[in-house]
């Protein structure tokens, strides 16, 4: 299954140590370096699983590096992506379009 990080942007500024995770084109999670819960100088990146869905609450952790964390991330999503239906997945999408489209109304 096809993952990609790429960096998160906040009013078009690129944030340090923060990517979005990327399945299909559609953003379907996060991972960043959070400092605020790192413990004497010791890393701690935190991921998290965030499609417009119910969560269960393994979607989500920290690790001691990123590379740890991305592994951690895509045994989740692998494991959260095989339990959606086809029609949660469409239901996913309309969501996701809805958000991003001015014409949704029209439906």
């Amino acid at each position: 299954m096809d993952l990609s990080l790429r960096p998160t942007l906040n009013a078009g500024d690129k944030l340090t140590d923060d990517y979005c995770v990327i399945h299909d084109g559609r953003s379907v999670g996060r991972i960043r370096l959070a400092g605020e819960r790192s413990r004497q100088g010791v890393a701690a990146w935190e991921w998290r699983i965030n499609p417009p869905l119910p969560i269960p609450p393994w979607c989500s952790g920290t690790a001691a590096s990123l590379e740890a964390a991305k592994d951690e991330f895509r045994t989740a999503w692998e494991r959260f992506y095989a339990s959606l239906t086809p029609e949660r997945i469409r239901r996913w999408h309309l969501i996701e379009g809805m958000g991003t489209s001015n014409e949704w109304w029209l439906e």
